[in-house]
């Protein structure tokens, strides 16, 4: 315990608290009217919380980065099963089929994938160099165990995870040392990919073109495509520097959809004003911020490229979230890391912070030498 970073267990922990009571705040009109209940929603978070506790608690103290780096092809092979399941026998809500039923639970599986494509990611490319083995040996293979994992994600369909993905993979992969004119083909492909989802699926599309005339064109149709944006907006502007005050904000009863999860953000800022969002924000720099330090220390080419991967997640989770709430984003459906109601990402998120937390513990006080991480460590 004295050896690790202590700041990537009060972050996390602190963010947490964060979501339990903006959860709450947010949610409780929304649990009268749907269950009569205005602690509906926060009992089922406070369970999750526990859950998630306990995790990171079993993952911080006790997580064997030997072991996981020894069955990173297994977790990965887990994740997919995982989310072929869900392509036959997934459970539809929203339009969407991103989650598998458990009797009351259910399981949102690419958030497993996507901490597993990192452990993956990480322990090929420690033993793969892109740098030395080429295009072709170097880059195809982790490219194409990538786009097929993001391939199962948009078949969901789940654009924002899928391209999340894709980018925490190509990140790694510049971080190998891959060439960049080599990274070029990649982030072409992806384009090509994200322009044939936007054209096969005309709701994505729909988002797109609703941002683009509201950060364009100054216009934003509040009652139609616009009206989630719009009442996100006005939860914000109305908030001014010190907000409503914690329970008394306005658009939670029931002009914002999606209060309690994608935009729990609006909410806080409505409520605790400007002042609280700094805050919020805040913690996430400080939290990305011991993540890049805690890559930075890391000697060992799996440790490095665990860490980057992580903290890379958690940090473009936040951005994107936060970018949608404000509307310099479309519309993706990601949550805020830690803060938005759900299990599955509180989970995946608090047992990505353990696993920083280790990697601390293992780093020491050792400084890493840069040409020392991905030659001659390789197992």
């Amino acid at each position: 315990m004295s050896r690790g970073d202590r700041w990537l267990l009060v972050l996390p922990l602190a963010l947490t608290a964060v979501g339990l009571v903006m959860v709450y705040s947010s949610s409780a009109i929304l649990g009268i009217t749907r269950y009569q209940d205005p602690d509906h929603f926060l009992v089922k978070q406070l369970m999750r919380v526990v859950v998630g506790l306990l995790v990171f608690a079993l993952v911080s103290l006790r997580a064997d980065l030997k072991w996981i780096e020894r069955y990173a092809p297994q977790l990965l092979g887990g994740a997919v099963a995982l989310l072929a399941v869900l392509v036959v026998a997934g459970h539809a809500a929203g339009g969407a089929v991103r989650w598998i039923r458990l009797g009351t639970m259910t399981l949102q599986p690419t958030d497993s994938a996507r901490l597993a494509a990192v452990v993956f990611l990480a322990w090929w490319l420690k033993r793969r160099p892109p740098a030395e083995l080429g295009f072709t040996r170097g880059l195809v293979p982790p490219l194409a165990i990538v786009g097929a994992l993001a391939g199962l994600i948009l078949l969901q369909p789940n654009l924002s995870s899928a391209g999340l993905l894709g980018v925490t993979g190509l990140a790694l992969i510049f971080l190998a040392e891959a060439p960049l004119p080599h990274l070029a083909v990649p982030v072409g492909a992806g384009l090509v990919g994200v322009a044939v989802a936007l054209q096969t699926h005309p709701y994505m599309m729909g988002r797109v073109e609703t941002f683009v005339r509201f950060m364009f064109g100054g216009t934003l149709d509040n009652r139609g495509a616009g009206w989630q944006l719009d009442q996100s907006l006005i939860a914000i502007g109305s908030g001014g520097w010190l907000g409503r005050g914690l329970g008394a904000g306005l658009q939670k009863y029931l002009f914002l959809p999606e209060a309690h999860t994608d935009f729990i953000f609006s909410i806080m800022a409505e409520e605790l004003g400007f002042l609280g969002s700094t805050v919020l924000i805040v913690l996430f720099a400080l939290l990305v911020w011991r993540g890049l330090r805690v890559t930075a220390r890391a000697a060992d080419a799996f440790h490095f490229l665990l860490a980057a991967g992580l903290t890379l997640q958690i940090g473009l989770y936040a951005i994107v979230n936060l970018a949608v709430a404000t509307g310099l984003l479309p519309t993706t459906g990601l949550p805020l890391p830690f803060v938005s109601y759900g299990g599955s990402a509180l989970l995946a998120n608090l047992a990505a912070a353990g696993l920083l937390y280790r990697v601390s513990v293992v780093n020491g006080a050792g400084e890493a030498v840069a040409r020392q991480r991905f030659h001659g460590g390789a197992a």
